[in-house]
């Protein structure tokens, strides 16, 4: 009898623990875009051994992440996604800052992480413009205040 009871228990445990169990895995990717930056892209072409790359990821839930990647590059300002594109101008307004100031020469992995809040437009707008193609991410030096490296973001 006692037998029956304790193979009761652990069956009613088993079950209960199945019960609480979730497929929920958290954010899934949804897209991914990337862009590669480079002088020849900006506007005007700026001469520059500088290149990088940035890649987008957007997770369910309107998440964005990034990885900013750049080589050769010196006295970064600031590094942005830019959007609209202005067909007058080539260039538009920043609505995403991705990294601030880095002193001195640099290589490597300038700034990761979670998209931070969208300036002027909503998120979904933003992303709109990023699927259209018409959206840019850019990195700001001290020699090059308007951008040394630059590059369109479009889906991979």
């Amino acid at each position: 009898m006692r037998e029956r009871l304790v193979l009761s228990g652990l069956t009613v445990a088993a079950l209960l623990a199945l019960a609480s169990c979730s497929d929920d895995l958290g954010p899934v990717v949804v897209e991914r875009f990337t862009a590669t930056l480079n002088g020849a892209n900006e506007v005007p072409p700026v001469t520059t051994t500088a290149t990088g790359t940035a890649t987008f990821t957007l997770l369910t839930g309107n998440i964005l992440t990034y990885r900013l990647d750049v080589a050769g590059i010196t006295g970064v300002a600031a590094a942005h996604i830019h959007a609209p594109i202005d067909p007058a101008t080539n260039t538009g307004p920043v609505r995403v800052t991705l990294s601030g100031a880095v002193g001195g020469a640099f290589t490597g992995t300038l700034a990761e992480g979670l998209a931070p809040a969208v300036v002027g437009i909503s998120m979904d707008s933003l992303l709109v413009l990023i699927r259209s193609g018409n959206s840019y991410a850019n990195v700001h030096t001290s020699a090059n205040p308007g951008g040394e490296i630059r590059g369109q973001i479009v889906k991979q």
